[in-house]
């Protein structure tokens, strides 16, 4: 399939991200440093079916993404991380377990390590909705995985000024209190400064574009861009649907790369990308 050159910074694929020879295409030796992505909700959304994707029965999800986590991993810098968000639906009353069942592999079949769980907090309040047992969604997981204890992070670039700030102990990581005692929250003592946000992410849902059924806002992908990459590292997008993460990574100097299966959505991005740059992009067949 052609490459799109983006203002010979980007770069767009159309094609497959479980394709390792697409993949391998598609980065031409460069190392990704933060990978994030909402990949497919297993069997809950139909996308550009004339792209010939279908939806994954959740029972066969794992399977059908373990091309897809082993690319990143080939591809993943040493000190590098990535972020998958997705959340399970319910049927019949409960929660499929597809997404549990993906973490666990992510860990125990394919080698990652598991470094923590962001909670994806709507500030909308989320979805409408009245169900007989349970209530509305308002919240969803992106998880972090990486290949080595020790990666790029960057938590001052994320940080905000507060008048609670305190103090942390070098070596347990607990926070401390001005009269030297540690504690596991302000104690009292607390001084104008900058303080690390928490893992509990506050951004409304919904998409700034319209013409993909599950667009993410830019705020999200552009969290983790800034608090674990650095200016002119590679981003990497394996389900790029309407563009966010590319968009993500130009408004903060990074370079945007990704995968889409979906010709249509392929100039949903480029149309996106130029009207938001000014910029043309170059389509290159290599």
């Amino acid at each position: 399939m052609g490459k799109l050159l983006l203002k010979s910074k980007h770069r767009l694929i159309c094609g497959d991200c479980k394709s390792f020879s697409d993949v391998e295409r598609l980065l031409d030796g460069h190392k990704i440093n933060v990978a994030v992505t909402s990949p497919p909700y297993a069997s809950q959304r139909t996308y550009d079916e004339s792209s010939g994707f279908k939806p994954i029965p959740p029972d066969e999800y794992v399977d059908w993404y373990a091309d897809v986590a082993a690319n990143i991993m080939a591809h993943l810098a040493e000190d590098g991380s990535y972020f998958c968000n997705i959340k399970e639906h319910c049927e019949d009353g409960q929660r499929s377990l597809y997404v549990k069942d993906l973490t666990l592999a992510h860990v125990r079949q394919w080698g990652w390590r598991f470094i923590d769980e962001f909670c994806w907090r709507d500030t909308r309040n989320g979805m409408p909705g009245a169900w007989d047992n349970r209530f509305k969604d308002a919240w969803e997981p992106v998880f972090h995985f990486a290949t080595h204890r020790a990666i790029r992070f960057r938590p001052a670039v994320v940080s905000v000024a507060s008048s609670q700030c305190f103090d942390y102990d070098a070596k347990t990581k607990r926070g401390i209190d001005r009269n030297g005692m540690k504690t596991g929250a302000p104690a009292g003592g607390t001084h104008d400064g900058l303080a690390r946000p928490s893992n509990v992410l506050d951004i409304p849902a919904g998409s700034e574009c319209s013409e993909h059924p599950a667009g993410y806002p830019i705020a999200l992908p552009e969290f983790f861009i800034k608090a674990f990459s650095d200016p002119g590292d590679v981003i990497f997008d394996p389900f790029m649907g309407s563009g966010t993460t590319l968009i993500a990574a130009e408004k903060n100097g990074r370079r945007g790369f990704g995968c889409e299966i979906s010709p249509r959505y392929c100039d949903v991005i480029v149309a996106r990308y130029e009207q938001h740059t000014g910029q043309k992009a170059v389509l290159w067949v290599s």
